[in-house]
């Protein structure tokens, strides 16, 4: 391959890495806003009245 060929593929690839990493963290971004608007939505229309988060009072929850 020539010199610049080699230039032009290797900045194509660059660029095509970019935009795959752009596109994967606003699909992330996209999916996290959609979660918590689908939570907000449920819990407002729930008829079960969810209570809030219980009261650890310190303990740790997590079995060891």
């Amino acid at each position: 391959m020539q010199p610049i060929a080699t230039a032009v593929f290797a900045m194509t690839m660059l660029l095509a890495l970019t935009a795959l990493i752009m596109w994967k963290l606003r699909r992330d971004l996209n999916a996290a806003r959609v979660n918590r608007g689908l939570r907000g939505y449920v819990t407002a229309k729930s008829a079960v009245l969810l209570s809030g988060p219980e009261e650890t009072h310190g303990e740790n929850l997590i079995p060891v």
